[in-house]
């Protein structure tokens, strides 16, 4: 989905106004502000389309890297992605309410943790920055490429990973992209239990096998991932 040749898009980039791209100085996004939770979000990408709405056309990647607003910073943040196109349920023809969608995101986001760090425009100044050849070319623009829109940027601190979230909408249509950067690590109590059910499946299979020296229980395969 390339925004930047759609007629909606068109009308809004040609807009440039101070208006629809504001001069605002800002300090540098600190991550280190972000709290964080050890909730488990479940599966990636975590977070669903809203009910009476559909993702379309999904993306997903390993490793993958798009553009998020931070501070009036357009930030490039890469790790496993997902970029998908948020659409009406084909059963519900109503209008694109971009005030439902965004109020479930935002319930879902901070019910785990999850910070706004955005509600903004990217300056016309910001966009040439970063450029065409990022954005368009190389991809890492889905969300910021329909221009002259509002941003809603998330970010999750999780088990030492990050979890960066951003919608961009219109009233026919969004896009969203979700990138999970770094790993999650197991929490104390789950690296506990797996140290206990190591332990006790090490014992059993002692017990069960004797000194047998054709035998020898190195690793327990059962319990790798």
């Amino acid at each position: 989905m390339v925004h930047r040749d759609s007629t909606v898009t068109d009308t809004m980039v040609t807009a440039d106004t101070a208006e629809t791209y504001p001069t605002v100085a800002r300090a540098a996004f600190d991550m280190n502000k972000i709290p964080s939770t050890n909730i488990d979000l479940g599966n990636f990408p975590f977070f669903p389309a809203p009910k009476g709405y559909q993702y379309r056309n999904v993306k997903l990647k390993d490793r993958g890297e798009e553009y998020f607003l931070a501070d009036g910073k357009l930030l490039p943040v890469e790790g496993r992605s997902f970029k998908a196109e948020l659409v009406r349920e084909e059963s519900r023809p109503a209008m694109f309410s971009i005030s439902r969608v965004e109020k479930s995101f935002d319930r879902m986001i901070k019910s785990v943790g999850g910070v706004k760090v955005s509600t903004d425009i990217p300056t016309k100044a910001e966009m040439e920055r970063v450029g065409d050849v990022e954005i368009y070319d190389k991809e890492r623009g889905f969300t910021v490429g329909f221009g002259g829109i509002e941003l809603n940027t998330y970010v999750l601190r999780n088990r030492g990973a990050e979890v960066w979230v951003q919608l961009s909408m219109n009233n026919v249509y969004g896009a969203i992209c979700i990138i999970q950067k770094g790993d999650f690590v197991k929490n104390t109590k789950e690296m506990e239990l797996r140290k206990d059910l190591s332990e006790t499946s090490r014992t059993e299979f002692e017990n069960a096998v004797g000194d047998s020296e054709e035998v020898a229980p190195a690793t327990d395969t059962m319990l790798q991932q």
